[in-house]
């Protein structure tokens, strides 16, 4: 790509919740470097994840420490191949929605292979331990913003939590079972629709704290190193630099809300215009983008779309 010409790019990984059986199924054996790359994930996790994701069942596959593993290892051979087949340079910096912020880190290369594979299969283990032990779930409300949600989760005086702030037209909340029942009625009442994402747990609620302890922990073995370019993170909308201070946000990443909205105005609003790709299996952060004033089509471009036209 010349470099004169070259447009200024930001990055946006996918995380969990849109599985499909046969996802990824094109990509493992494009060279040898997608083919490490999926042999490191089910060496790590001790799962045969072509297989998986080939075959499922789906009932497998949507649970945590397997999808998240898939998500993965989508994610980095997409990523790969970007740079490979397109010379595309990320020049304004890169983000990922919930567990896609790893994925991001190993784009920013505060992370090698080896050890993010390591973190997301502790990382999805612990989730799924946690969500036997505290049962619940999320639901996706779309026509509403993150402000007006807490609002009436504070009237409904149920345990709720904002699992991701979207954009200013979607909320993702999160509890037990029972908390929901009792909310989504209520939803339905001012107007605003809910569907379960295909995911099985309660992500970034109250329900996950005892795990903060313990994702501090297994991080501080881990080398983090300062990203090559901002590396803007869920739990504070914010480019963060110093590897402490990214582990801190990692872990504190169980409990608190993924602050998609903020990192989305912050790219939206910098000063050289990037354009936004988004590295996935299935659109939806782009989709999701239309969301936000001043958006318009010819700021984002799909990588999955682009990859497969090579």
């Amino acid at each position: 790509m010349d470099d004169k010409h070259a447009p200024a790019v930001a990055l946006m990984f996918s995380g969990q919740g849109n599985p499909v059986i046969g996802m990824g199924a094109d990509l493992w054996h494009i060279n040898q470097q997608a083919r490490q790359i999926w042999d490191c994930a089910s060496d790590i996790s001790q799962m045969d994840i072509r297989r998986l994701c080939l075959k499922g069942p789906m009932n497998k596959l949507v649970q945590t420490p397997c999808q998240q593993v898939a998500v993965t290892a989508i994610n980095v051979t997409l990523y790969t191949l970007l740079l490979d087949k397109l010379n595309v340079e990320t020049t304004v910096g890169c983000c990922g929605h919930s567990v896609g912020e790893y994925s991001a880190l190993y784009a920013a290369k505060a992370v090698s292979l080896e050890d993010l594979f390591k973190i997301i299969h502790f990382r999805s283990q612990l989730m799924h331990e946690l969500s036997k032990e505290n049962s619940g779930t999320m639901y996706v409300v779309k026509g509403i913003d993150y402000h007006t949600m807490t609002e009436l989760i504070a009237r409904s005086d149920i345990e709720l939590d904002v699992s991701c702030d979207n954009s200013p037209h979607q909320q993702v909340i999160g509890g037990t079972s029972a908390a929901l029942t009792a909310f989504v009625p209520l939803l339905a009442r001012h107007g605003f629709d809910a569907f379960k994402p295909g995911v099985s747990g309660a992500w970034h609620t109250r329900l996950m704290a005892q795990g903060v302890k313990q994702m501090r922990n297994f991080l501080a073995a881990v080398e983090i190193k300062r990203p090559d370019f901002d590396m803007l993170m869920n739990v504070t909308g914010c480019a963060e630099y110093e590897p402490e201070k990214i582990k801190h946000n990692l872990a504190l990443h169980l409990t608190h809300t993924v602050k998609w909205t903020d990192s989305m105005a912050r790219l939206l609003s910098h000063p050289l215009t990037p354009v936004l790709i988004e590295v996935s299996n299935k659109a939806y952060l782009g989709h999701m983008l239309k969301d936000f004033p001043g958006f318009t089509s010819k700021m984002t471009q799909h990588c999955r779309t682009i990859t497969g036209a090579l």
